[in-house]
């Protein structure tokens, strides 16, 4: 017997982070406890169905009940119920959507006591994927920014700084220091985003040293919230017109699977590029190949007992318009994304998404223990193209 553990985020923060998934049509989805179907607000439950569940307890749904193996549980834990002994029961577990970050923007208990928790067993867990090493690269913007700029790969004129590196030079060194690299790499405004940052918060813009005061003000905010800062040429418009977008460009494995492009300042808009059925204009073929490229810089996932495991989820952000002239580069690196589970003209995507998640975790787990073990675990035979039909949408 298999065992899988999923650390499952709370389906109210999904609720309110617009993430849960319309499995009122879906056989497999049927037995899903009814603690983890959530209501949606007014706004929109003729929209997108009136109940969802969480994009991690569909998975692990699919696992469960549209997989042909049945030697494969799912152990679902909720934040408060995170332990050394939960973790050490299970084979693997997987973080999905809820992770340190996660948990260290949404915990509202008392010195936070659930991220505190959370973070305490992460680091002395070691059957947890990805491996802890991994998560702290992703997470620092810091670390992945400057590995990518010694890979050679394409990312934005960029100045890091560290929480130490600041308080070593003191406050009014750290302000000059931000405005030389400005004159020196980008002149014209800059963006300053925070180490361990999460959906745009603490991001401000600088035009140029008449902004010190304000520069002053969100060193001093922002260093003593978190771990670092990192500043970048702030291209105009971008993220924020069709006409500069951010295009969030989804792999399962090594696989592409989807890209969506989100206009934030028209309210949440999502966009398709043309070439998969959408109305956005982007050049999706050569950006494919360029994300192709980099996701096979990306260090690999090794974990403490040197088992080097299969990629799960990835998805790069990229941006490709500078001053109008296609410029492909990497503005974030993500492993527990947004899936954009409620945009509607996804739906068959994001269908197709879970069930190749949940066949990659089962097949991630299985060459962990076998080779944790040394001895090949029993791999039943992958389930034939009409019994996935027949359990992704229920009979009418």
């Amino acid at each position: 017997m298999v065992r899988i553990g999923i650390l499952l985020t709370n389906p109210r923060t999904e609720l309110k982070k617009g993430e849960l998934v319309d499995t009122s049509h879906l056989e497999w989805a049927q037995s899903v406890s009814k603690k983890f179907v959530t209501k949606r607000s007014k706004e929109c439950p003729q929209k997108f169905g009136r109940y969802g569940i969480p994009a991690d307890v569909a998975i692990g749904a699919y696992i469960q009940n549209a997989l042909t193996g049945k030697d494969v549980e799912v152990d679902y834990i909720m934040p408060t119920e995170i332990s050394k002994a939960r973790l050490k029961s299970n084979d693997l577990n997987f973080l999905l959507i809820y992770d340190i970050l996660e948990a260290f923007h949404t915990d509202k208990t008392p010195e936070k006591r659930v991220y505190n928790n959370l973070k305490k067993c992460l680091l002395e867990a070691k059957n947890v994927y990805p491996p802890r090493e991994y998560q702290e690269f992703i997470y620092s913007k810091i670390n992945y920014y400057n590995y990518l700029l010694e890979k050679k790969v394409d990312v934005l004129p960029t100045f890091t700084m560290t929480g130490a590196e600041y308080r070593k030079m003191g406050h009014e060194v750290a302000l000059d220091r931000v405005f030389e690299f400005q004159a020196r790499e980008c002149p014209g405004p800059i963006i300053g985003k925070p180490v361990y940052g999460q959906e745009g918060k603490d991001i401000e813009w600088f035009t140029d040293k008449k902004d010190r005061v304000l520069l002053s003000m969100f060193l001093k905010k922002c260093m003593n919230k978190y771990p670092g800062l990192v500043f970048q040429q702030m291209v105009k418009g971008f993220g924020d017109k069709t006409s500069c977008p951010e295009l969030r460009m989804f792999f399962l494995g090594n696989e592409y699977k989807y890209s969506v492009c989100a206009i934030e300042s028209n309210g949440k808009c999502f966009f398709h590029p043309e070439a998969e059925g959408g109305t956005l204009k982007a050049p999706l073929s050569k950006l494919k190949g360029v994300t192709q490229k980099i996701l096979k810089k990306l260090p690999a996932i090794v974990m403490p007992n040197g088992v080097r495991l299969p990629r799960l989820i990835t998805r790069l952000d990229m941006g490709y318009l500078v001053d109008g002239k296609y410029r492909p580069f990497v503005n974030e690196v993500e492993f527990v994304p947004s899936l954009y589970t409620e945009y509607k003209p996804l739906r068959k995507e994001l269908i197709g998404y879970i069930g190749h998640c949940a066949k990659q975790m089962v097949k991630i787990t299985r060459h962990y223990v076998e080779k944790r073990s040394g001895k090949p675990s029993r791999t039943p035979n992958p389930p034939s193209k009409r019994v996935l039909k027949r359990h992704t949408l229920k009979r009418k």
